[in-house]
């Protein structure tokens, strides 16, 4: 997990644009329009396909997550399964160049759940609503990761990952006497866990320069992943959120939904770069150079006091050949802002609470049936067994699957505690996450078709600041142009209404 998330070798789940220019030329095409027939819903039965081969495409650092039950579910129903490992940075053009061929190359395709409605308008991917109606387990996801299988009215995935930021920290550092006395010397107030994200920066700027690891080595205040073309993106934005995230504004994170106006430009994300591009000071100079997967493995060998990441950092620390800190690290929920800005009202919104608005960033993996799959049964056979209730705990509890707790019953503790993982402090671990999911202000991330131009966009801007060849406002105001001019090349009308319909959490 540890990887550079765009290598072929890495097992880390986050990436970013994968193929952000062939989704802009995709979508627009028709795919086929066949739906799978729903005889055999249901995990299968012995031989029940014997014959058949379920060819799955999946990204290279995802592949373990599928590979470790293939054995099973060819043992259980006679069939075979193929999987097949694409590099992330080449996984949405290849799926793109079988689905708009026609071809039947994949059965079944595990990708971003934030595609699933450009796959599903263009037709490449089946509905399911039919197979769902043998599904016995399928109340058990988490109402909002449920919600990231529909478009259109109906669902297309199966959710295989639950995916929300959180805080990480470094509890020896929190802990340390030292680093109090330090600080009540410095600031006057007790030292605590930041809470809000001018704590955040304030602390890493703190907790950088000294040695209160007392290991003799370099130690620093914050470790996250601005590397361009990675998941730097996802990163900013859930900074974004806690500060243009207003409760009274809940489907104006990206855009006005009344006129699409971007909002990208606006305070509260100026505000989260400015914060960005001044965090650079307080971490390693390589740091612009990190990747996701880059991120995790320094982090987990490292002295940095504070971070936010998907479920990853916390999976990887348990690895004690990867990990000093299995013991030390700390679990707590994203910082918001006492100071949130209201596109609604068009002005800063303040208050005497601090206000969150957790980040389900690229909303986790997902796997789909492939329109053109001539086995749609025997697709949706191995892609349940993936989500039985056996596996899927199985999964979320063994590192490198690149699968985040997204049931129920991946948040009792006690089945962490006992896997073979031994998972330290996991209480903290997954209340942090449980308690996001179910924040009525919780934002999802950009689900409208050719998502990942927007990204594509945005992440050109955040280096833009980062490189200093332009101020936090300048580069997001020629994003919010490039915004506007995607929107009307795809249709604004039509994205609007997706926008509207795809973007609520409830």
């Amino acid at each position: 997990m540890a990887a550079n998330p765009f290598t072929v070798t890495t097992t880390s789940r986050r990436s970013f644009l994968g193929g952000a220019v062939a989704l802009g030329v995709g979508l627009g095409l028709a795919g086929c329009t066949s739906s799978p027939t729903p005889s055999g819903t249901g995990q299968g039965g012995a031989g029940s396909f014997n014959g058949v081969t379920v060819r799955v495409a999946v990204g290279s650092f995802m592949s373990t997550g599928v590979k470790i039950f293939k054995d099973a579910w060819e043992a259980k129903t006679g069939g075979k399964v193929e999987i097949v490992e694409i590099p992330f940075g080449d996984l949405y053009s290849k799926l793109f160049q079988a689905f708009s061929s026609r071809v039947d190359a994949y059965d079944v395709v595990i990708y971003a759940s934030n595609w699933t409605s450009g796959f599903a308008k263009a037709k490449y991917i089946s509905p399911l609503d039919d197979f769902y109606k043998a599904k016995s387990n399928a109340g058990e996801v988490l109402e909002k990761v449920q919600k990231l299988s529909y478009a259109s009215g109906s669902r297309y995935t199966i959710p295989l990952d639950g995916d929300v930021i959180m805080l990480y920290y470094r509890k020896d550092a929190f802990e340390s006497q030292e680093a109090k006395d330090k600080h009540k010397a410095k600031y006057g107030t007790e030292l605590a866990v930041p809470t809000t994200w001018d704590d955040y920066v304030r602390l890493a700027e703190f907790f950088t320069g000294w040695d209160w690891a007392k290991n003799g080595k370099e130690c620093y205040g914050v470790l996250e992943a601005m590397k361009p073309k990675d998941v730097g993106p996802y990163i900013l934005t859930a900074h974004a959120a806690g500060y243009a995230g207003a409760a009274d504004s809940p489907l104006s994170l990206f855009f006005d939904p009344d006129t699409m106006k971007p909002q990208v430009d606006n305070p509260g994300w100026v505000q989260a770069l400015t914060d960005w591009v001044r965090l650079l000071k307080s971490g390693p100079s390589q740091m612009i150079t990190f990747g996701g997967g880059d991120q995790r493995g320094n982090f987990v060998a490292g002295n940095y006091a504070l971070a936010i990441d998907w479920p990853d950092i916390g999976i990887l620390a348990q690895d004690s050949s990867q990990s000093i800190i299995q013991d030390k690290l700390g679990y707590a929920v994203i910082p918001g802002s006492k100071r949130v800005w209201s596109a609604k009202q068009g002005a800063w919104t303040e208050s005497d609470t601090v206000m969150t608005t957790p980040y389900m960033g690229w909303g986790g993996w997902h796997a789909s049936i492939a329109a053109t799959s001539p086995n749609p049964a025997a697709a949706w056979d191995f892609a349940d067994f993936l989500d039985s209730t056996e596996n899927a705990l199985k999964a979320v509890t063994t590192p490198g699957t690149a699968r985040g707790p997204y049931r129920k019953d991946h948040f009792d503790a006690a089945k962490w505690t006992a896997s073979d993982v031994k998972f330290v402090n996991a209480e903290d671990y997954l209340n942090s996450q449980l308690t996001m999911f179910n924040d009525p202000n919780v934002r999802l991330d950009l689900r409208i078709p050719e998502a990942g131009r927007y990204f594509e966009a945005l992440d050109g801007a955040a280096q833009q600041a980062l490189s200093g060849a332009a101020t936090p406002e300048q580069a997001l105001a020629d994003c919010a142009k490039k915004w506007t001019s995607i929107t009307e090349e795809i249709g604004k009308e039509s994205q609007q209404q997706l926008y509207r319909d795809l973007q609520a959490t409830s």
